[in-house]
C-alpha cells in the first residue's frame, strides 16, 4: 500500500490536479423560510439575485428548499474563497442558475470572478441537494 499523502499544508490540493479549494455548507430550509417571511423583499434582494428569486418562486412547493440550497451555495463559495461573506464577497456576487443540462451553475459578478482568480482558480463548480428539512451545497474551485 502506498503511503498516505501529507495534507497538512495550507492548500491540501496539489495545483497540478486542478483543484484549488473546496467549500461546503448546509442550511435549514425552515430557517431560510422564516428569514424570508420575516424580512421580505429587502432580505431577498440582499441575498439573492433577481434571476434566483424568479427561479425559486417558480418552483411551487420546492421554493423554500431552492432558496435554502442557493443560500448554502453562496456560503460554500465564500468558504472556498477563505473570506466568508463580507468585503471580498457579497451574497449577490454569485447567483445560481440551471445550465442547459439542468445542472446548477454559477453566474458570477466581476467582483466574484476577480476573487475566484485571486485564489488561482478559473472555474467554480457547484452541486446542490435538499430534503424537506435541509439543503446542502459543495463548491469546488478548479483551474
Amino acid at each position: 500500500m502506498p503511503p498516505l499523502e501529507d495534507f497538512s499544508e495550507k492548500n491540501p490540493f496539489p495545483q497540478e490536479r486542478g483543484i484549488v479549494s473546496v467549500g461546503i455548507d448546509i442550511e435549514s430550509v425552515e430557517r431560510v423560510r422564516k428569514a424570508i417571511e420575516r424580512h421580505g423583499e429587502a432580505f431577498l434582494g440582499k441575498v439573492f439575485t433577481s434571476r434566483e428569486i424568479k427561479d425559486c418562486r417558480s418552483r411551487g412547493n420546492a421554493a423554500w428548499s431552492s432558496f435554502a440550497a442557493r443560500w448554502a451555495a453562496k456560503e460554500a463559495f465564500s468558504k472556498a474563497l477563505g473570506t466568508g461573506i463580507g468585503e471580498a464577497f457579497a451574497f449577490t456576487d454569485a447567483g445560481i442558475f440551471s445550465a442547459e443540462s439542468g445542472a446548477p451553475a454559477f453566474e458570477l459578478s466581476g467582483k466574484a470572478r476577480a476573487a475566484l482568480r485571486s485564489r488561482g482558480a478559473e472555474r467554480a463548480l457547484v452541486s446542490l441537494s435538499h430534503s424537506s428539512g435541509n439543503a446542502i451545497a459543495i463548491v469546488v474551485f478548479a483551474k
